[in-house]
């Protein structure tokens, strides 16, 4: 009898594993913690960034319009001018004894000139004698000016109000005609060019908002609008040139500045997650909503094994259409509701069907 005691007392402890093997295992649970938000309405700007460079509106290079040596610089780099402040002097004597020589055949021709009229009224020259040498009165006395004027391109003075650019000849320097001396650069309005994609050139209206920023810098430089639209598109690109202008009174944007140039067509409110909240693969934009069991499988069209507690969220991987992000958040258009759950945390370990572990629930 003792004996079959002893055989019995072990079956309680059998009895106990037997019923934990039979219980259903815990459904997968990622342990990192993460936090449940709401899509929420914010305003976004519609606008588009292009790639451009400054122009000065007022921008003049001085050449050499004839030949000469350099003798006299009034400039110097950086100089603010007037239009009329001398600049500089390319030296005058041959130009000026060509201005005598033409004089002296101009007043000989004009002796002549007078000379035959007089002849022509007594009957001593003929008509036609009398007009060669009127006419070649005339034209020494156009080449006379001609010359004067030309004697006037030695001295060069400032055609507009600005700042003396990088001065590309010294003084004693030669030059020759058509060679560029200086420029004279005048920063207080500059604009940019815009080329606009076709599909939204119709979008474009004088007076829109263009934001300036240094290429890669998220700091706001200048502000100024849209003051010239092309009444066509270019063939080839299929672009519409638009030229915004900007006030420069503080000096501190420059002529041939590269700038990011944000163009504004208005603002829309519209859905929105953080970026934290969006994964990307394989070049797509995915979140994770959090769901119940019964949704989950609906969605995966498969039952979720093991089957998850009552009243526990499950994950679901879902694809979104964004916009480009603003202010630390994304734009949604596509993909989730005003009323869906959004996870927030280490997504990377999350797979559609785990249990979530919350923390703190937000709003925003």
């Amino acid at each position: 009898m003792a004996r079959v005691r002893q055989l019995l007392q072990p079956l309680p402890l059998l009895s106990l594993v037997a019923l934990m093997a039979c219980q259903a295992p815990e459904p997968p649970r990622s342990r990192a913690q993460f936090n449940l938000l709401s899509p929420t309405r914010v305003s976004f700007q519609d606008q588009a960034t292009y790639q451009s460079t400054l122009e000065s509106i007022s921008n003049v290079a001085l050449a050499a319009e004839i030949d000469g040596r350099i003798i006299a610089m009034a400039m110097h780099e950086g100089q603010r001018v007037q239009p009329g402040d001398d600049l500089f002097t390319l030296d005058q004597v041959q130009q000026q004894a060509q201005v005598n020589a033409s004089a002296a055949e101009a007043r000989k021709d004009r002796v002549n000139a007078e000379r035959y009229i007089f002849l022509n009224d007594a009957g001593a020259v003929s008509t036609k004698d009398r007009d060669y040498y009127v006419t070649q009165a005339i034209e020494s006395a156009d080449k006379l000016r001609a010359d004067i004027a030309t004697l006037d391109y030695k001295h060069v003075v400032s055609p507009i109000a600005g700042e003396v650019g990088d001065i590309q000849h010294k003084l004693g320097s030669v030059v020759q005609e058509g060679e560029i001396i200086v420029n004279i650069v005048d920063n207080s309005t500059l604009w940019v060019r815009l080329d606009v994609p076709a599909e939204l050139a119709h979008r474009v209206k004088p007076g829109l908002s263009v934001q300036l920023r240094a290429p890669g810098s998220p700091e706001l430089i200048a502000e100024g609008a849209v003051n010239f639209i092309a009444p066509s598109l270019d063939r080839n690109s299929q672009t519409l040139l638009v030229k915004a202008s900007f006030e420069n009174s503080q000096g501190d944007l420059r002529d041939q500045q590269r700038v990011s140039a944000t163009l504004s067509f208005g603002a829309n409110t519209l859905l929105s997650v953080p970026v934290g909240a969006v994964l990307l693969q394989a070049g797509k934009t995915f979140v994770f909503t959090a769901v119940t069991p019964a949704q989950a499988e609906k969605a995966l069209a498969r039952a979720l094994k093991p089957k998850p507690k009552r009243g526990q969220l499950v994950a679901l991987q879902v694809p979104v259409t964004l916009g480009l992000p603003q202010n630390g958040r994304y734009p949604v258009f596509k993909g989730l509701e005003p009323s869906s759950k959004v996870v927030l945390g280490s997504l990377a370990q999350l797979r559609s069907g785990m249990v979530i572990n919350t923390g703190s629930k937000t709003k925003s």
